[in-house]
């Protein structure tokens, strides 16, 4: 018999997953700008210098922690990739929630806004480019061309900033198909030890008819039958899920309506059984 909840659930019990995720998400996003702009760690190639702790230092000195910090993330990618999945791309990687926020917003202007969509993108590319060369330059080295480096950084920028707008362009079609981490996580090996799935004994004849949970799934997956499924060329399977839990959230609003227990959430053992 299916337990009974709340019939008005709060925000919090419907909107759980996406109200942390947002919360790392947006606290990583603030260290990156706080990092470099106060010079705790930053590389000024514009000046020739870095700083470590607000202290200059030769650039070869700045570039060592930047690397070590890269190669952190490289290896979090990898030890998360093991336990539970792509959940770095579902929880810390900022182009993940910038490319998530397009997403919504595309979907909220519609086909007809098409314009206004492609100026906000731009604009929101203009601030994750802003955000990524602050790493490696005084940013106001593109406003002064007697500066050795003017030119350089301009080229840099013209190079790669097609490349990102494309990314928040596209949305979570990026983090679907073309980003090179999530083809990385996918291709390596991977483990989840919690898979979104329909609490036993439920199967899809008990689902209804809502797939709210196909809705909000920001990897265009079917969460209710993903973790026992395998990813092929023409079915994204598991190891396309990012871990959100923007499914659950989804679940449990639609659920909590009825008085019930939602029925899907994520599961450590999923038995085998007809979805």
């Amino acid at each position: 018999m299916e337990a009974t909840v709340n019939n008005s659930p709060s925000w919090w019990q419907t909107h759980k997953f996406t109200i942390l995720r947002n919360i790392v998400y947006i606290s990583i996003i603030i260290a990156l700008i706080v990092i470099p702009t106060f010079k705790i760690i930053k590389i000024d190639l514009a000046h020739n210098e870095a700083w470590i702790f607000g202290e200059s230092k030769p650039v070869i000195d700045g570039i060592i922690p930047v690397i070590a910090a890269l190669g952190f993330f490289a290896i979090l990618v990898i030890i998360l990739n093991m336990i539970q999945g792509r959940v770095f791309c579902g929880w810390i990687c900022p182009g993940g929630w910038f490319a998530e926020v397009q997403e919504k917003l595309r979907r909220k202007l519609g086909k007809d806004s098409k314009f206004v969509y492609i100026v906000i993108t731009f604009i929101m590319t203009i601030i994750f480019t802003g955000m990524f060369f602050n790493w490696v330059t005084d940013l106001r080295v593109f406003f002064y061309y007697t500066n050795p480096a003017f030119i350089p950084m301009w080229v840099a920028l013209i190079a790669v900033f097609p490349i990102f707008f494309w990314e928040l362009y596209i949305g979570k079609r990026w983090c679907r198909t073309f980003c090179p981490t999530g083809i990385y996580q996918k291709l390596t090996p991977h483990f989840y030890y919690y898979k979104p799935a329909l609490k036993p004994p439920y199967t899809t004849k008990d689902c209804g008819t809502c797939r709210e949970c196909l809705k909000v799934c920001p990897m265009a997956l079917d969460p209710r039958k993903i973790a026992l499924m395998e990813d092929t060329i023409n079915r994204p399977g598991l190891s396309s899920c990012i871990v959100c839990g923007e499914c659950v959230d989804a679940c449990t609003e639609v659920w909590a309506k009825k008085g019930k227990e939602p029925i899907l959430g994520f599961l450590h053992e999923v038995p085998v059984r007809e979805v």
